[in-house]
C-alpha cells in the first residue's frame, strides 16, 4: 500500500518540475549490536531524518544522499543514466546523481510516511571505512 503511493509521488503535477528522485526515512536495526554499532545508528538516523527534513523543507536544497530513495529511471535512461566513468574519480556517487538530476531538471523530494529497514556491517573496521568514504567524498566535493 505505501509503495503504491510512493510511485504515485512520480506523477508530474501541472507547472511544476517532475519529481525524478524520492526519499523516504530508514530505520537501522543492527544499532543494538554494540554501542559503537549504536553510535553508528544514531549517527544516521539524525542525518537521515532530521538532516533531510531540513534539507528538502525549508531549504529545498536536497539532492540524493544513499539509500533508501527512488529514482525515475525513465527520467534517467532518457538522460544518458547515473553512472560514472571511475569509481576513484566520483568517489560519492549518490551526490553526483543528485547534482545530475538538478542540472537535467529534475526534482528531488522527500516523504515521511514511509520508513525502510537497514542493516550496516557494525565492525570497527567497517565503520572505520564506512567513515573514511564519507570524508574522502566530502573533500572531492570541497575541491
Amino acid at each position: 500500500l505505501k509503495h503504491r503511493n510512493l510511485l504515485e509521488e512520480f506523477k508530474s503535477k501541472e507547472n511544476a518540475l517532475p519529481i525524478t528522485i524520492l526519499g523516504f526515512r530508514e530505520h537501522i536495526f543492527t544499532g543494538s549490536v554494540s554501542s559503537l554499532a549504536n553510535y553508528m545508528a544514531l549517527q544516521e538516523a539524525s542525518f537521515v531524518t532530521t538532516g533531510q527534513r531540513v534539507l528538502t523543507r525549508p531549504l529545498c536544497i536536497r539532492l540524493h544522499y544513499g539509500h533508501p530513495d527512488l529514482f525515475d529511471k525513465l527520467f534517467f535512461m532518457q538522460r544518458g543514466g547515473v553512472s560514472k566513468a571511475s569509481k576513484g574519480i566520483n568517489l560519492s556517487e549518490d551526490v553526483f546523481a543528485g547534482y545530475s538530476n538538478v542540472i537535467r531538471g529534475g526534482q528531488v523530494a522527500f516523504k515521511e510516511y514511509c520508513q525502510v529497514g537497514k542493516g550496516r556491517d557494525v565492525g570497527m573496521q567497517q565503520i572505520y571505512k564506512f567513515e573514511a568514504k564519507l570524508s574522502q567524498g566530502a573533500a572531492e566535493q570541497s575541491l
